[in-house]
């Protein structure tokens, strides 16, 4: 019984070539454009989320902003600055909750670096403590970090960003040992930073930055009074939000600002802006989900109303079959069976489409063509594409079984009065 109706959907479908190959192919398009979307959406998660994963999740960058409330004698709007004795301060405090910090110092009247025997730049000049390095999780392209003894011994070494590296020398030559100019005081290259997150850049634009060793540049460009940036790590994880609450209120009352003025800081933890990105994405996704369900089942329509017109074009065939002793079921299982068949094969289609890019795509990745770290691997979840399935069924399930009930339940000599 099943393989005759089967056979009849495909012989009655194949009877209108052009309206069953435009109805499938918009059904195909809808599912092939969803999957890919949802693919390329998880290659953009997996990527960021994946990065934001390998950092220290209990690091907060830390820069002061104009005061928004009077306190203690000062307006409001007044600025305030952290300064290097904030930071012994904060571990004198909280002695067994701080496990690292250090400042970040941008040198602003400082941008102009010559190559030896090249040409001059401008590039951001940022002077730091090697612990915020590990803090950050940040990783080299080449060479190695600024480590104690750079700091130790006063040494006139730096680091510079991939892209001025590549700027500056090109993608073959290893930057490692050159020298630049920066100001008049001679450097050498000891590291190149690799582009590992672009979410988390501590200082800025790290890759067309030159950072110092802080001691380093304090001894020669004397930096006083304030630092751009205080970066500290937590060792706990339990009661970290009321922790770090609790340090930048005794920061706040430190420079007298109000302790309650929480818009008087601008804070940048790791967990946070973790869980900012995952509920977006999962936002995002939902809203793709939303767009592209739609697509499906405007598709699914057209397949709607070809079902309906094939109904009334075969309403004496539909009669005669009821006149001699067809049950109703019968014919409505006819009907649902040639819309199952288009709608389930065109989505078959897509499906198959998508899958095949999205191996072509993985291939490109395991091969290296493709190899920015923000990339993660396109895939498709089981659920999405049983969803797709779900809802394809069900819409073709309907397109066939609501016009042709609505034929059978009418009284049989009414359709042969209509033919």
């Amino acid at each position: 019984m099943q393989e005759n109706l089967l056979r009849d959907a495909l012989i009655t479908l194949n009877r209108n070539k052009t309206r069953t190959l435009l109805s499938g192919a918009a059904v195909a398009g809808g599912v092939f454009i969803l999957l890919i979307s949802l693919a390329g959406f998880n290659v953009f998660y997996n990527g960021s989320i994946g990065e934001i994963a390998k950092l220290n999740v209990e690091s907060v960058v830390v820069n002061p902003l104009p005061t928004t409330k009077a306190y203690s004698g000062f307006s409001s709007g007044r600025e305030w600055y952290i300064d290097k004795s904030d930071i012994d301060a904060i571990k004198l405090e909280f002695p067994n909750i701080i496990t690292d910090s250090g400042p970040i110092y941008r040198l602003p009247g400082l941008r102009s670096v010559q190559i030896v025997d090249g040409e001059s730049d401008d590039a951001e000049i940022i002077a730091m403590y090697p612990g915020i390095f590990s803090m950050m999780q940040m990783s080299m392209d080449k060479g190695r970090f600024i480590d104690g003894l750079d700091m130790l011994h006063l040494r006139k070494v730096c680091i510079i960003g991939l892209d001025l590296a590549e700027k500056w020398f090109g993608n073959n030559e290893d930057p490692c040992g050159k020298e630049i100019l920066v100001g008049n005081i001679m450097y050498t290259i000891v590291g190149v930073l690799k582009k590992d997150n672009p979410f988390i850049q501590p200082f800025g634009n790290e890759q067309n930055s030159v950072v110092l060793p802080y001691s380093t540049a304090d001894a020669v460009y004397k930096l006083e009074g304030e630092l751009s940036y205080l970066v500290f790590s937590l060792n706990m994880t339990e009661g970290f939000e009321q922790k770090r609450e609790d340090i930048l209120r005794f920061l706040r009352q430190l420079h007298k600002v109000d302790p309650d003025d929480v818009d008087a800081v601008n804070v940048e933890g790791i967990q946070d802006f973790s869980q900012m990105l995952k509920t977006l994405f999962n936002g995002t996704k939902v809203i793709i989900w939303v767009i592209f369900i739609g697509i499906i089942i405007s598709s699914l329509l057209g397949i709607f109303g070809i079902m309906l017109l094939s109904v009334r074009e075969r309403k004496s065939e539909i009669a005669v079959r009821l006149a001699i002793g067809a049950g109703p079921q019968e014919i409505i299982s006819q009907f649902v069976h040639e819309s199952l068949v288009l709608s389930v094969s065109s989505s078959m289609i897509g499906l198959c489409l998508a899958e095949s890019l999205i191996a072509a795509l993985r291939l490109l990745m395991r091969i290296g063509v493709v190899s920015d770290p923000l990339y993660g691997p396109p895939q498709l979840s089981f659920w999405g594409i049983l969803a797709v399935i779900v809802v394809v069924i069900a819409g073709g399930v309907l397109s066939g079984y609501l016009p042709a009930r609505n034929m059978v339940e009418r009284n049989v000599s009414e359709l042969f009065y209509d033919i």
